[in-house]
């Protein structure tokens, strides 16, 4: 053959598509993650964004959607509240058929209205703050848990598991709207209903993301005597302060919100009491949830040497989320060439009609406000790990 006809051929080739197959045939059908792929909440971010790719890949390898490989677009919001809006204009104006996030509360505040603005079905798979959807209807959809279900079992183990526990203190980090929430709205009613003292809920001892050394915080709590401190940090911070309430002694329970049961958590905890719930268990004997978790743990121990490798809630959330989203697509018909105004309407109505779906481990079903109702599990750090309730 000449080489002016091997150019040829290969020109050719790039317009109709490599042996024979269409370029059509070639496109993806498009998700949009909205994530913290930096900032303060990327630890979350680059681990959920690992769980997708790993759902990706199995439904990819099981033939796709109708024909079609999936394919994430992925949008840094780099943990900021600002930024989360501008990602999810970017996304709607790629034209995803939906959009996978924020994790975080602070970023769904801002998110969750721009998609409803722009007709895009977003689902979080980490946001905890009670009613979040529920005022952003009808768009908006959560797969992750219910802050005050989770809290109200934590709380209630604690009472059992001290029955002569009353005083309470609390950190925060001041500019976290998750854990502002959770200390100052979620946890009260849950404390006074099982006769917890509050002692310090007018003047909280605040500790801001930046700070590395904890001392001077642990030094003012222990003076104040309490039976139980609340760590209304991210768990990063979190594992700071544990580690420096185990240097000074300050050993008495503890509990957070969410996102705190991972192993490096567990380790920090060292000799303290430290409870924590979440809608996911990775020891369940279910071979499913098996192979998730150890796909995942072999992945993020080789890309992300040091930091947590059992999944979270968030993660799992995510996982599950991509095959809600295949489904959805699947049942309505979605092809590359499909308007995504039609799709989004159609994966918006599946989702608010979703019920009893089998997900990891668990049987979810989406309420009436778009969030995921699922069994809670409460959690005790023991031996440098987390155990189940």
């Amino acid at each position: 053959m000449s080489m002016r006809k091997v150019w040829l051929a290969a020109a050719w080739a790039c317009v109709f598509g490599v042996v024979g197959i269409p370029v059509q045939a070639q496109q993806t059908i498009k998700i949009g993650v909205n994530l913290e792929r930096t900032g303060s909440g990327a630890s979350y971010g680059v681990h959920m964004l690992l769980a997708a790719e790993i759902a990706l890949a199995e439904i990819n390898a099981a033939q796709g959607i109708n024909g079609h490989k999936l394919e994430l677009v992925i949008e840094d919001n780099r943990s900021s509240p600002e930024q989360a809006v501008i990602a999810t204009r970017n996304l709607d104006s790629a034209g995803v058929f939906a959009m996978l996030g924020p994790i975080q509360s602070s970023q769904c505040r801002t998110a969750f209205p721009a998609a409803n603005r722009a007709g895009l079905v977003a689902i979080s798979t980490g946001s905890g703050a009670p009613g979040l959807t529920a005022k952003n209807r009808p768009w908006t959809f959560r797969n992750a848990a219910i802050d005050q279900i989770i809290i109200d079992e934590v709380v209630a183990n604690l009472r059992k598991r001290y029955p002569r526990a009353k005083n309470v203190v609390a950190v925060v980090d001041p500019k976290d709207a998750y854990n502002s929430f959770l200390v100052k709205m979620v946890t009260p009613p849950a404390l006074e209903k099982n006769g917890f003292l509050f002692v310090n809920k007018d003047s909280l001892i605040e500790i801001p993301n930046d700070v590395s050394d904890f001392s001077v915080f642990v030094t003012r709590i222990k003076a104040m005597n309490p039976d139980v401190v609340l760590l209304g940090l991210l768990f990063e911070q979190g594992q700071g302060f544990l580690r420096e309430a185990n240097r000074q002694k300050l050993n008495v329970p503890m509990f957070a919100g969410l996102g705190y049961l991972t192993e490096t958590v567990a380790k920090a905890a060292g000799d303290i009491d430290l409870w924590a719930g979440q809608p996911f268990d990775p020891n369940a004997a279910d071979s499913k949830v098996h192979k998730f978790v150890q796909t995942f743990k072999g992945r993020a121990e080789k890309e992300m040497p040091g930091q947590y490798s059992t999944p979270t809630y968030i993660d799992a959330g995510a996982y599950e989320a991509m095959y809600i989203l295949a489904d959805a697509l699947r049942e309505a018909k979605a092809t590359p060439a499909s308007s995504p105004k039609d799709v989004r309407e159609k994966v918006r109505a599946y989702l608010a009609g979703l019920k009893a779906y089998v997900g990891l481990g668990n049987q979810l079903s989406i309420n009436e406000e778009g969030d995921a109702v699922k069994p809670t599990l409460v959690y005790l750090t023991g031996g440098g790990r987390w155990v189940k309730q």
